[in-house]
C-alpha cells in the first residue's frame, strides 16, 4: 500500500535509508528537502502503517549542472530520446527495506503510473561509475523490461545511463473492443451492482437489444476484455438536446457543442481588434528587427480603428503592487495604467463565437475548435453583490417551455453551480446576457450515458475508455457526461471540465465537458515568442488584453517577466506571465504559507525569492481544465522556481487585467489568526505596519507537490443560512482546511439580508459597535476569498420546502438545496417581539384561556403575521445587530452633531450598550448629550442578577470615566413606551422603575434590550414543522428531525434524550462550533475521507448499576432513574461535539478602555464569586499598567482571565493564555508569590511568550506527547511513558498530587525522549522563524552551546542547556 510522503515521515525514512546503498547513485540528499520539492514522494506502508520503502520522483533528471529547463533537448541530443514533460518524470530518490526489495520498485512505480494517466515513461538517471550491484538489488531492473540507455557520445565512461520504464509493462491499457450481445451477461451484472434500477426497468436483456434490435441507434457500447469476460462498460451516444443544455448550462465558451460555421469565423476574424493592433503588423511583415512595439502598433493604430465597428471607451486597469511609501515603508497600494489607453481598442460587444477557428487548419493536429474565452475560469465571481444588472424577481424565459423535463425546471434565485464568470463590464469582460443564444453549425458533442467498471477492477483506468471513445467518434470533438450533483466524484470526471448552470436556473444534474485536444492532444509548454502574440491576440480577443500584451512584448524583449504558453500541438491554447515576488517575508507572517510550504527547504539555491514567484495573467481555454496544474508546474521548472503566489486586491479581485484562469487548482490561503505585537518585538514591527497600511488583498498558492495532485469536485449544493461567526467558522473549515489542495466545492451559497458581515466602506466608529474577533474583523474577512468560492444572496428566508428542498426568500426567489444549515442565532428585536405568542403561551400555561383549535391541514399564522408588521420601528430607533444597522445609525446621528440641543438615548443592560456610547464618543458626540439607561437588575425576575461585567474593579472603573465624561446615567430603568411623530420619528421615551418614571425627549433611540429569533426564519421554521422547543432541536450530530438540514448556534437546543441544557451551543465559542461542524460535514462529502470508528465498549458506572444478591434469583438491572446518557446515547459516535476553547470578549468601553474577558465554556455562573473560594483555585491581580486578573484552577491552569487597560497596546493575543499550566507560563505564579513580578501586561507582552499567541503552538504541544524516542519508531510515546510513571506512582486515575506530579517531571528528565523532544521543538522554531526570531533557531545551536561553556556572560546568567530549556 502507498500513501503521498509528509514531512513528519522522513524520520521513519532515515531509519530505514542505508547510505551505502545510496551514496553512488543519488548523492548526499535531504529527505525533508526531497518530500517538499519533488513533485511527487510516496511511501510504501503495511499494515501497521509502518513505512517500508520511499521513492521521490521530479519533473527534471537529478543530473548535476544540467539546467532543468532544458532536459528535453538534453536527452534528445544525448540520447536520441524523445520524451516530453508531459509523460515523464525522473526518480530522485529511492530506499526501502531488504525484505521489500524484490517487489518494491514494481509496486510503486505501478501506483505512480495508475495515479497519472498521462504519464508514459519513468526515468531513473544512474551516474556511470556506480555498480551495477546498487542497481540489481532491486529485483525489478533483473525481471522486469526495463530500459537501460547509453549515452550516444564519444567519450567512453562519460554522462549517466538512463533506466526506462514503460507504462505499458507496469500499468498496461486495458484490451478495448465494441460490445457484442453475448456480453449481455457480463455488462448486465456490473451495472446491476452499481444501479439495480435499470434491470428492473428494461429487463435482464436490454443490453443485447440495444446491440442486436437497434443496429440503427446512435448508440455504441465499449468494454474492456480480460480474458474474453467484459470487466468495463461505457455507453455512448449522439443524441443530444442540444436546446435543453444551451438553455440549463453556460454553453457559450463551448460554442453550444456545435461547429462555428465559416461566416461566424469570419465574423470573430474581423472583431478581433487585439489582433489587428498587436497581431496584424507581425503576420503583415512589419515587425522589423530595429522597430519596437510602441512603433510598430502606433502604424497600425489607424488600421485597427478603421476595422472597428463598435467604438469601446477605454479602460482604467488596476494590479496589486508593493511601492515605497513616505515613511519608508513597503505599502500596498492600487496602481492605475492609462498610458496605453489611446494606442487600442477593446473588442465588440456584439456575439461572442469562437476564437480558435481564425488559426489554420492542419491535417496531421486535432483542430481546436469551438472554444469561446467568454467564461473563461478567471474570476469565478459567484456573489450578486458584484453582478450587474441582477433581478432576483425576474424568472427565465425557459421555464415556460414544455419540452423541458419538469425536474429542470426548477427556479434558483441564483446559479446553481461555480459561476467561471466576472459579470462586471466594468472589469472588461464583454459579455451578452441573453437567456439563450443560436448556434447554427453541426452537431460537436457525444454524451457517456452509462460507464461502470467490475468491482476488482480500478476504476482509474477510465482514461483507457475515454481514449477510445474519442477514437470511435471521430466527427466529434466533445463528450458530455452529466452527473446526479449529490454524487461523490469518480476518477473519470478528472478529465473533464465543470460547467456552471446559468444564472437563476437550478438543476439537479452537474454537466462536464472534455475536448478531444485535451485527451489526445500533445500538451506543451515553453517560452513565449514574438511569433505568438497573433495567437496570443486571438485567445485574449473578448478581454481587455492590451496591458497584458504590451507585457508580452516587453518581457520578449526586454526580459522584464518571464511569459510562457501552452500549447496543443500547433496551436497555443494558453498563456501565462510570471514576475518576481515582493515582500516575502511579510506574505509569510501574514498567510498561513507555512501550512503548505516549509521555508527552510527552499534556501538553499534559490536566492532571495527562496524558489517563490508570483503570477501576473494566466488565461487558458477553459477545456483544458485537466492539465491546468501541469501548466502551473511546467512554468515553475521553466523559471527555475518550485512554488507560486497570485495576490489581488479585495477591491480587484474580479478585474480582468488580473485574470487568473488556473486559480480554481491553486490553494487559498487565509489570514494568520496571531495579531504582530511590533512595539514589543522591534523585529515584527516592520510587518506590523505593513498591515495597518496596506489595502486588504488575498493571496492563493501552488508548490509542485500540488501539481500531481488531481482535484475532486463536490457539487453538493449547500445552502448556509446566516453570517454569524459560527457561519464563518463553518465556511473556514468547509472550504479553506488542508482538503483545499484536492477538493473544490462547487456549489456553496450564503444567505443573509446584508450578505457577508463586513462593509465596503467601513465608517469611523462601525466596528467599534461589536466585540472584537480578530479573525472576524473587516480587514481580515476581505483577505479570505469567500466572494470566490461562495455564492452571496442578500435576503431573508420566509419558507422551507422539506419535501421538496428549497427555500423561499423574501422576494418570492426559490433557492435549492440538497444540505441547508441554520446559523441565524439570536438578535436584538423589537421591544414588543413575540409579545402575542408569549403572552398566549403563558396564558395557556396558567390554564387562563383554552388553546384554540387549528386544523392541521389549514394552519393559521395570523399572531406571527401581525408580529412580523409590528416590528417596524421608526426612523430614528436602531436595533444594532450588524455592520451595515451601525453605518446606517451612525450617519444618521451626524446629520445633527453639530446642533445646540439633542439628546440620544442608549438603553439596555448589555455589553453592546457600553460599545455604542464609545462609538458615539469616537465619532464626536458630546458626552453631554448621551442618556444611558441601564435595565438592571433585569425587569424578569427569573434571570440571575449577574451585572455585565461581574468584577468589583472593572465595574467600579467604567462607572467613574462615565462619571468623569459626564453621561447621564439612570440605572434601574425599564422601558415602557416611546411617542412617535407624524413623520415616523420618536421624540420622547418613556421607562418606569419601581418607584419612579422617566419621559425623556430624544432625537434617537439605541435599543439593547429584547433579543431572540428573527421573525421570519421562526415562521419558517414553524411552517416546515420542524420541532422547535425554546430552539431548533437538534441531535449530536447538530442534524435537525429532517436529515437534510442542520442548525448549529444559540438558536438550536438538544434533544431531550441527551439532557444537554447545560451544554448548550448559546454557552459556547461560536467560531469553534462552525469550526467542528464544518469539519464533520467536509469529511462526509470527501470521497478520500474513511473515518475508523472505535468498538463499542461501554462500562456502566456503579452507581447505576443495581446487583440484587437474592440467593433464589440474582438479577443485575439498571437504575433508570439516572440519565438515559448512560445506556443508548453513551456510544461514541452519539457524543455530542466536545467544545473546549474559552468565551471571549474583547472590546473598547469609554473612554478609550480596552477590556478583556476569558472565561471558561460552558453554562455561566458568577465567576467572580466562584474564583473567590480558596478551593477552587488561585487569583493573581496586577495594577500596575492596568486591571490584569489571572485565576488558575487546583491544577495550576489558567482557567480564566479579566483585563482593563488604557494602553495602546492589543488584549487580543492573551486569550490563548487560556488553557496553559503555570510552569508552561515561564513560573508565573512562583514569580508572582516571589514578589517578582508586579505587572502581568508587561510580563505577558516580553519576547519569550509570543510562542504562546502562534498559531501552530496547539500543534506543537500534541505533536510532542506523540514522540518517540530519539532513533526509534515503536515503543511507548512520550505521553504514555509519563502516564506509565504516574500510574505507578499514584493508582488513583482521578489527578495527581503536587509530589506525584514534581516525580513525574524529574523522571521526564532522565527520559529517553527528551532528545527527541529537543530536535523536535528548534525544527519547529525553524518553520516559525518569520514570526518567533528572538527564539534560538537551527542552525544556532551550535554556537549557543559553545558560548555556554566557554562565553563568561553567559556562564554566570545560567549554566542550563537546551534540554533544561524545555523543562
Amino acid at each position: 500500500m502507498f500513501r503521498r510522503a509528509v514531512e513528519g515521515d522522513k524520520y521513519d525514512i532515515e531509519l530505514i535509508w542505508k547510505r551505502e546503498h545510496t551514496d553512488l547513485l543519488f548523492y548526499d540528499v535531504d529527505i525533508g528537502a526531497l518530500i517538499e520539492l519533488s513533485v511527487l514522494a510516496i511511501c510504501m506502508i503495511n499494515e501497521d502503517k509502518e513505512i517500508m520503502g520511499f521513492m521521490a520522483l521530479s519533473d527534471y533528471p537529478d543530473v548535476p549542472g544540467l539546467d532543468p529547463g532544458d532536459w528535453e533537448n538534453w536527452i534528445r541530443n544525448l540520447y536520441h530520446k524523445f520524451y516530453l514533460s508531459r509523460n515523464t518524470l525522473f526518480i530522485h530518490f529511492m530506499c526501502s527495506i531488504d525484505s521489500v526489495t524484490d517487489f518494491f520498485v514494481d509496486e510503486a512505480l505501478a501506483s505512480v503510473f495508475l495515479n497519472d494517466c498521462y504519464l508514459q515513461y519513468i526515468v531513473l538517471s544512474v551516474p556511470s561509475f556506480c555498480p551495477d550491484e546498487i542497481i540489481s538489488r532491486f529485483h525489478t531492473f533483473k525481471k522486469r523490461n526495463i530500459y537501460k540507455y547509453a549515452p550516444k557520445s564519444k567519450e567512453v565512461g562519460m554522462g549517466n545511463y538512463l533506466y526506462t520504464a514503460l507504462r505499458t509493462d507496469f500499468c498496461p491499457r486495458l484490451k478495448l473492443r465494441r460490445a457484442v450481445e453475448e456480453d449481455n451477461d457480463d455488462i448486465v451484472e456490473i451495472l446491476h451492482k452499481k444501479c439495480p434500477r435499470l434491470k428492473e426497468l428494461y429487463g435482464e436483456y436490454y443490453i443485447s437489444e440495444i446491440i442486436g434490435r437497434h443496429p440503427e441507434s446512435n448508440r455504441k457500447i465499449i468494454v474492456a476484455d480480460i480474458h474474453g469476460r467484459a470487466v468495463a462498460v461505457m455507453c455512448l451516444n449522439t443524441d443530444i438536446n442540444y436546446k435543453k443544455l444551451q438553455k440549463l448550462y453556460e454553453l457559450r465558451p463551448y460554442h453550444g457543442l456545435k461547429n462555428a460555421t465559416v461566416y461566424e469565423k469570419e465574423q470573430n476574424m474581423r472583431r478581433n481588434t487585439l489582433l489587428c493592433a498587436f497581431g496584424e503588423p507581425i503576420m503583415l511583415g512589419q515587425w522589423g528587427p530595429f522597430d519596437s512595439p510602441a512603433e510598430i502598433k502606433r502604424s497600425s493604430l489607424g488600421i485597427s480603428r478603421r476595422r472597428a465597428k463598435h467604438p469601446v471607451a477605454t479602460k482604467k486597469s488596476s494590479r496589486v503592487n508593493f511601492t515605497r511609501g513616505d515613511a519608508g515603508q513597503e505599502v500596498i497600494v492600487k496602481v492605475h495604467s492609462d498610458e496605453m489607453d489611446h494606442l487600442e481598442c477593446t473588442p465588440s460587444v456584439s456575439s461572442i463565437y469562437s476564437v480558435v477557428n481564425l488559426l489554420d487548419e492542419d491535417p496531421f493536429d486535432y483542430e481546436i475548435v469551438n472554444i469561446d474565452t467568454a467564461l473563461f475560469n478567471v474570476a469565478e465571481e459567484k456573489s450578486h453583490e458584484y453582478l450587474p444588472n441582477t433581478d432576483l424577481n425576474a424568472k427565465p424565459s425557459f421555464l415556460q417551455n414544455p419540452v423541458l423535463d419538469p425536474q429542470m425546471k426548477q427556479l434558483s434565485c441564483t446559479s446553481s453551480y461555480f459561476r467561471k464568470v466576472a459579470g462586471s463590464s466594468q472589469a472588461g469582460f464583454m459579455l451578452d446576457h441573453r437567456e439563450s443564444e443560436m448556434y447554427h453549425g453541426p452537431k460537436n458533442a457525444f454524451m457517456i450515458e452509462l460507464c461502470a467498471f467490475r468491482e476488482d477492477m480500478d476504476d482509474r483506468h477510465a482514461y483507457d475508455l475515454l481514449e477510445a471513445a474519442f477514437e470511435l467518434m471521430k466527427d466529434y470533438d466533445y463528450c458530455i457526461i452529466r452527473v446526479p450533483a449529490e454524487d461523490f466524484t469518480f476518477p473519470l470526471l478528472q478529465h473533464f471540465t465543470f460547467v456552471p448552470t446559468k444564472q437563476k436556473v437550478c438543476c439537479n444534474y452537474s454537466l462536464y465537458i472534455a475536448h478531444r485536444s485535451s485527451v489526445l492532444g500533445k500538451l506543451r509548454v515553453r517560452e513565449a515568442e514574438i511569433a505568438d502574440i497573433p495567437e496570443i491576440a486571438r485567445l485574449m480577443r473578448n478581454l481587455d488584453g492590451k496591458e497584458t500584451l504590451t507585457t508580452i512584448e516587453s518581457t520578449i524583449s526586454k526580459k522584464e517577466n518571464m511569459a510562457y504558453v501552452f500549447t496543443s500541438g500547433l496551436h497555443v491554447v494558453g498563456l501565462g506571465i510570471l514576475e518576481d515576488p515582493e515582500q516575502i517575508g511579510f506574505l509569510r507572517a501574514r498567510f498561513n504559507l507555512s501550512s503548505y510550504r516549509i521555508h527552510k527547504y527552499h534556501l538553499a539555491g534559490n536566492g532571495l525569492n527562496t524558489g517563490l514567484t508570483c503570477l501576473k495573467v494566466a488565461i487558458i481555454y477553459p477545456v483544458f481544465e485537466p492539465h491546468f496544474r501541469f501548466f502551473a508546474r511546467e512554468m515553475l521548472r521553466l523559471s527555475g522556481h518550485n512554488s507560486m503566489l497570485w495576490l489581488t486586491a479585495y477591491r480587484n479581485k474580479w478585474i480582468i487585467n488580473k485574470a487568473n484562469s488556473i486559480v480554481s487548482t491553486m490553494v487559498p490561503l487565509v489570514p494568520r489568526t496571531v495579531e504582530i505585537d511590533g512595539d514589543a518585538v522591534p523585529k515584527l514591527k516592520r510587518f506590523a505596519l505593513l498591515m495597518e497600511k496596506i489595502i486588504p488583498f488575498s493571496c492563493w498558492f501552488i508548490g509542485k507537490k500540488f501539481t500531481a495532485m488531481p482535484k475532486m469536485d463536490i457539487n453538493t449544493r449547500i445552502v448556509v443560512i446566516g453570517a454569524s461567526r459560527t457561519a464563518l467558522g463553518f465556511l473556514n473549515a468547509l472550504l479553506f482546511s488542508q482538503t483545499s489542495t484536492y477538493l473544490t466545492f462547487n456549489n456553496v451559497t450564503l444567505i443573509s439580508p446584508n450578505g457577508l458581515p463586513y462593509t465596503r466602506h467601513c465608517g469611523p466608529g462601525t466596528e467599534s459597535m461589536f466585540l472584537k474577533y480578530y479573525n472576524a474583523s473587516d480587514k481580515y474577512l476581505k483577505c479570505v476569498p469567500y466572494t470566490y468560492y461562495v455564492n452571496v444572496v442578500r435576503g431573508s428566508m420566509m419558507e422551507i420546502n422539506l419535501q421538496e428542498k428549497f427555500i423561499t426568500l423574501t422576494n418570492g426567489n426559490r433557492k435549492h438545496y440538497d444540505l441547508l444549515f441554520l446559523f441565524f442565532g439570536k438578535q436584538y428585536q423589537h421591544p414588543e417581539h413575540m409579545v402575542q405568542l408569549i403572552q398566549r403561551d403563558n396564558d395557556i400555561r396558567s390554564n387562563t384561556s383554552a388553546p384554540q383549535y387549528t386544523r392541521l391541514d389549514q394552519p393559521r399564522f395570523s399572531d406571527t403575521e401581525i408580529q412580523i408588521a409590528n416590528d417596524d420601528t421608526p426612523e430614528n430607533v436602531f436595533i444594532i445587530n450588524t455592520l451595515a444597522d451601525a453605518s446606517k445609525a451612525l450617519k444618521y446621528v451626524k446629520k445633527f452633531i453639530y446642533d445646540e440641543h439633542y439628546k440620544i438615548i442608549v438603553y439596555g443592560a448589555t455589553l453592546h450598550a457600553y460599545l455604542c456610547i464609545n462609538a458615539l464618543l469616537e465619532i464626536k458626540v458630546p458626552p453631554e448629550h448621551i442618556i444611558f439607561i441601564e435595565p438592571f437588575p433585569f425587569e424578569d425576575t427569573s434571570k440571575t442578577r449577574i451585572p455585565v461585567f461581574d468584577n468589583v474593579n472593572v465595574d467600579q472603573t467604567v462607572i467613574n470615566i462615565l462619571d468623569t465624561l459626564k453621561i447621564k446615567v439612570y440605572r434601574s430603568f425599564y422601558f415602557k413606551s416611546w411617542s412617535v411623530s407624524v413623520d415616523n420619528i420618536i421624540t420622547h421615551a418613556d421607562f418606569l422603575s419601581y418607584a419612579d418614571y422617566l419621559n425623556l425627549e430624544c432625537n434617537a433611540l439605541f435599543y439593547y434590550g429584547r433579543t431572540g429569533v428573527n421573525m421570519r426564519a421562526f415562521i419558517a421554521i414553524h411552517k416546515s414543522g420542524l420541532a422547535y422547543d425554546g430552539g431548533v432541536i437538534i441531535d449530536h450530530d447538530c442534524r435537525t428531525l429532517d436529515p437534510s438540514v442542520y442548525a448549529a448556534g444559540p438558536c438550536t437546543r438538544y434533544h431531550k434524550r441527551y439532557y444537554g441544557d447545560a451544554q448548550s451551543h448559546k454557552y459556547y465559542d461560536r467560531y469553534e462550533l462552525g469550526q467542528k461542524l464544518g469539519a464533520r460535514i467536509r469529511n462526509q462529502l470527501d470521497p478520500l475521507f474513511v473515518e475508523v470508528k472505535p468498538a463499542f465498549t461501554y462500562e456502566w458506572a456503579h452507581d447505576c448499576v443495581r446487583v440484587d444478591r437474592n440467593p433464589i434469583k440474582s438479577t443485575i438491572s439498571v437504575n433508570r432513574a439516572d440519565t438515559l446518557h448512560y445506556s443508548d446515547f453513551a456510544r461514541p459516535e452519539m457524543a455530542l461535539i466536545e467544545l473546549s476553547k474559552p468565551r471571549v470578549m474583547y472590546c473598547v468601553l469609554p473612554g478609550g478602555l480596552k477590556y478583556l474577558e476569558v472565561r471558561s465554556p460552558g453554562l455561566k455562573t458568577p465567576h467572580n464569586y466562584v474564583q473567590s473560594l480558596g478551593y477552587n483555585g488561585f487569583v493573581f491581580e496586577t495594577f500596575k499598567a492596568g486591571y490584569f486578573k489571572i485565576h488558575l484552577n487546583k491544577e495550576f491552569m489558567v482557567d480564566g482571565m479579566t483585563c482593563l487597560s488604557q494602553g495602546k497596546f492589543s488584549l487580543e493575543n492573551f486569550k490563548h493564555i487560556y488553557g496553559r499550566p503555570a510552569t508552561e507560563l515561564n513560573n508565573m505564579h512562583l514569580r508572582y508569590m516571589a514578589n517578582k513580578l508586579d505587572d502581568f501586561f508587561d510580563f505577558f507582552r516580553a519576547p519569550w511568550a509570543f510562542f504562546l499567541y502562534h498559531d501552530h503552538t496547539d500543534e506543537l504541544f500534541a505533536m510532542i506527547k506523540q514522540l518517540f524516542p530519539k532513533g526509534q519508531t515503536k515503543g511507548l510515546t512520550l505521553k504514555e511513558a509519563l502516564s506509565n510513571v504516574g500510574m505507578t506512582l499514584s493508582p488513583d486515575r482521578r489527578s495527581f498530587t503536587r509530589d506525584t506530579k514534581m516525580t513525574i517531571q524529574e523522571n521526564f528528565e532522565k527520559s529517553p525522549h527528551i532528545e527527541a523532544v529537543t530536535d523536535f521543538v528548534i525544527e519547529w522554531l525553524s518553520k516559525s522563524d518569520i514570526l518567533l526570531p528572538m527564539y534560538l533557531q537551527a542552525g544556532q545551536t551550535a554556537p549557543y552551546e559553545y558560548d555556554l561553556d566557554n562565553n563568561p556572560l553567559i556562564i554566570k546568567r545560567t549554566k542550563r542547556n537546551v534540554v533544561h530549556m524545555l523543562v
